[in-house]
Formats: C-alpha cells, structure tokens, sequence
C-alpha cells in the first residue's frame, strides 16, 4: 500500500531549526540575517505548524474554563471544528485575563514543546545577533 503525504518525521522540521539555532551560537558562521531568517522560521513554526493540541475553549461551567483536546496545527489555530479556527486568537482572546490566555498554550506536553521552543528560538537569535 503506497503511503499517503508526508512522513511524520517532516511534522517537527521547527524543532531542526531550533537545533540549528542553538548549535550555531558555539560557531561564528552566521550572520545577523541568517538569525534573523532563523528565527523567522522558528516562530511561524511554532505559531502556525507545530502539532499542538487545539486548546480553544469549549465550555465556562462556573468560573472554571474547558479547553478543547482536538489536534490542530500550531499555537494559534484552532482543530477541524468551524467555531476553533480562529477562536484563541479571535473575540475570546480579549475578553480573557491573562491566566486564562496562558492556560490554552500550556493545555499539554506538545503544546508547551512548541511555547518553549519558540521562546529558546526567540532568545537564542537575539543572542546570535548581537554576538
């Protein structure tokens, strides 16, 4: 059976670039936009790819908030439901404080992967640069 898309493998390229980005500060073979571009990469990763669980909200019973457990494709998209696509970035995102904000991008080990990363990656390029 002939196989169907990409390997899996080629769903984490960002955690790559990442790699690249912390190697690349014991050398000095970068230039401020080699960074730059880096790091780039690194934050539509992040934002837009990385497999992250969906994390929009479902339900507010009380005063307690439910997050969604559905795939999706990085931070800030939402799962296959219509209402999810755009919701953690949409009207609830302002209406929120900001531990409910935080509470969706931590909603399991994927997503924190990819906060983290996208935070090292950020850090990382800011240091190359002035290096």
């Amino acid at each position: 059976m002939a196989s169907r898309g990409k390997s899996n493998l080629w769903r984490y390229w960002g955690y790559g670039v990442l790699a690249v980005l912390l190697l690349s500060l014991a050398g000095t073979g970068f230039g401020p936009g080699i960074y730059a571009v880096l790091v780039g990469l690194l934050i539509l990763f992040v934002l837009f790819q990385a497999p992250v669980y969906c994390g929009a909200i479902n339900r507010k019973r009380g005063g307690g908030v439910e997050f969604c457990r559905n795939n999706s494709s990085g931070l800030v998209l939402g799962c296959h439901l219509r209402q999810h696509k755009w919701q953690k970035f949409g009207r609830d995102w302002w209406s929120l404080g900001w531990r409910e904000k935080t509470k969706g991008i931590w909603t399991g080990a994927s997503a924190k992967l990819a906060t983290i990363s996208g935070l090292v990656g950020t850090v990382t390029g800011i240091i190359g640069v002035f290096k």
